[in-house]
């Protein structure tokens, strides 16, 4: 039984990482046209997104939109201001980078 009980719960935790994907309530990428071969790139993080990983997400959709390799045209990458506060105290930063990229 207790066995069960740890794989439910590593089952319900493995959930909340935010892997490679569009966008949804979780995280994700999100990319919008700006122009010919001119895209605007997003990737979203959560509380348990490190920074190598959502470089490596944002770089892999970048790389989907332009095989061919790409120049960053406005570079825009940070954290967002809030993030959700445990017992007021402890707040989890929910990673973002965003940029613009030119397609080669």
């Amino acid at each position: 039984m207790k066995f069960l009980g740890l794989m439910t719960g590593c089952i319900l935790l493995s959930g909340c990482a935010t892997g490679y994907q569009a966008y949804t309530w979780s995280g994700g990428y999100k990319d919008k046209v700006l122009g010919e071969k001119h895209f605007l790139v997003e990737y979203y993080g959560n509380g348990t997104t490190s920074i190598e990983m959502l470089n490596l997400f944002w770089q892999t959709r970048a790389d989907e939109l332009c095989p061919n390799g790409y120049d960053v045209v406005d570079e825009n990458k940070g954290k967002t201001d809030g993030g959700i506060f445990l017992g007021g105290v402890t707040a989890i930063d929910h990673p973002w980078l965003k940029a613009e990229i030119q397609c080669k």
